[in-house]
């Protein structure tokens, strides 16, 4: 059945299909909304318009799309099936190639909508609120609006990371998202993320965020235990103390407390920061706005021949 879609046969895609082939069919029939009640649904989730429609339109069906139908019950079901394991690597699932259409631009899409009855299940087993829930789902149409503004159609290919938010790992606590996850030296940790909605990020935001962490993880996961956060962010780079001070800089004072954690920089963060700072599409630094210090520093540092660093920060919860 799978066959029938032309996926290639490079090493990702051969390791994928093999964990489907292992993982089979999940135990009951997998739903999909369709209609208006998928409009609804991913209204809530904060689509955009400019994508609900097309997302709706190319829904698949099994006696329509046969091949992209078993591939979505299976990698459903390898989700649901470690709901809640924060100790298990975390593979993720290839994007499908985009000239099969939309249905395959969006087919990570169709697993999220898929998945979300069981996501919602397993928090409600951890009497997770309901609003809670419904903020870390939310994250789809970020991720949604993010593709068509860099690649400049419909799609969705962060499921690397939309696979936590389903395995019900990640959890959005005010403007942060936390995922359980094992540090490098073995001992549990909370990993922080930036969503890129959500206002300005502030310090007085950012701390109210942080003292809901521990107490959230310790009350619906107490088996965790994490009582340090880490994160790994261009936000974290020593170089911007080169340009930005604390008194006019709020990204500057949100790193106050964090040691870092990585020896040396070992990822270069150019696109991270350009893309954070800007919503970088691709244009030439000079055609970048430099209206903040910070937007001036970035294309400064970038255009003087440097890199930016993604480093790892780590903080102790409060």
């Amino acid at each position: 059945m799978r066959n029938d879609l032309k996926l290639g046969d490079g090493e990702e895609i051969t390791a994928w299909l093999a964990e489907l082939d292992e993982v089979g069919p999940p135990g009951e029939p997998v739903r999909l909304p369709r209609g208006d009640e998928a409009r609804e649904l991913l209204r809530r989730l904060e689509v955009p318009e400019a994508d609900v429609e097309e997302i709706v339109a190319a829904l698949p069906r099994p006696d329509r799309d046969p091949a992209v139908w078993w591939l979505l019950e299976r990698t459903h079901h390898a989700i649901v099936v470690r709901m809640g394991d924060w100790k298990t690597h975390r593979s993720a699932a290839p994007s499908l190639p985009s000239d099969i259409g939309a249905v395959a631009r969006y087919f990570h899409v169709y697993v999220f909508l898929a998945t979300i009855p069981a996501v919602r299940r397993f928090h409600a087993s951890r009497d997770v609120p309901e609003a809670i829930t419904w903020d870390t789902l939310d994250q789809l149409g970020e991720l949604v609006e993010v593709h068509r503004r860099k690649f400049g159609e419909g799609g969705m290919s962060k499921q690397y990371w939309t696979a936590c938010i389903l395995r019900g790992i990640v959890f959005r606590l005010g403007r942060l998202q936390f995922d359980l996850g094992i540090g490098r030296d073995g001992e549990p940790e909370l990993g922080l993320h930036i969503p890129e909605r959500g206002g300005r990020l502030v310090p007085e935001i950012f701390e109210e965020s942080l003292r809901r962490a521990r107490p959230f993880f310790d009350r619906h996961f107490p088996e965790h235990g994490a009582r340090v956060t880490t994160g790994m962010s261009w936000m974290y780079d020593p170089q911007l103390a080169e340009y930005l001070t604390e008194e006019d800089s709020h990204i500057v004072r949100l790193r106050r407390g964090w040691t870092l954690i990585d020896s040396e920089p070992y990822m270069i963060g150019d696109r991270s920061i350009l893309e954070f700072v800007f919503r970088y599409n691709g244009q030439p630094l000079d055609e970048l706005p430099q209206h903040t210090r910070l937007q001036k520093a970035v294309v400064a540092h970038l255009k003087a021949g440097r890199h930016w660093y993604n480093r790892v920060g780590q903080l102790e919860l409060p």
